[in-house]
């Protein structure tokens, strides 16, 4: 081959590699201003006014004030036990989210106006996944299930209930539903619960 078949043919699969690196930007829909998806790529987990989760750049931070440390099993997990959960029951848990520049904003709750943010009226809420604990990103058999979510959304978009039910460990996963899909599926969040 001479040099120039090779220039030539660099060239070609340079402008193809552009291409379709241009090509799976445009079709990112949170990469859109006018996208009528939420710009999340985060949130904070509040119990009153104090964060008990943060999850951003694919990390969990549990307890990252240091307000709660009776509720992290060796900073790798969120531990749930009859001692710190009233009741077993860790109520009024709210969410708020974050996007790429860190920075925290609001969306409507279900059935709410929007405001002015993407999406429109009713287009957000929370869906929960409970995973095998194992890594298998495999769902966990309700009867294995230690923790359960109580959550309305037409009564509350952001805001819910944890409840123990049995002693065992899962990876849960917060989701973010837009209408009929996921705007940002987070990494699953290891919790252990010991009752």
């Amino acid at each position: 081959m001479t040099s120039t078949t090779v220039k030539t043919v660099v060239l070609m699969l340079g402008f193809i590699f552009a291409g379709l690196f241009f090509k799976a930007c445009e079709s990112n829909p949170a990469s859109s201003t006018d996208s009528e998806h939420a710009p999340a790529i985060g949130f904070q987990l509040f119990l009153g006014d104090d964060i008990l989760v943060e999850y951003f750049q694919r990390e969990y931070t549990f307890d990252p004030d240091g307000n709660f440390p009776e509720f992290v099993h060796q900073g790798e997990a969120l531990l749930l036990t009859s001692e710190n959960v009233a009741n077993n029951v860790l109520s009024d848990i709210s969410i708020r989210w974050i996007d790429s520049d860190r920075i925290i904003f609001d969306l409507a709750e279900y059935g709410e106006e929007s405001g002015g943010t993407a999406g429109g009226p009713g287009d957000y809420y929370l869906r929960f996944d409970y995973l095998l604990p194992d890594g298998s990103r495999e769902n966990q058999p309700v009867d294995e299930q230690p923790l359960e979510f109580v959550y309305d959304r037409n009564q509350s978009t952001w805001t819910f209930d944890i409840e123990l039910v049995q002693s065992g460990a899962s990876e849960v996963r917060i989701n973010l539903f837009h209408i009929d899909h996921d705007d940002l599926r987070p990494l699953p969040m290891p919790v252990i619960v010991e009752i």
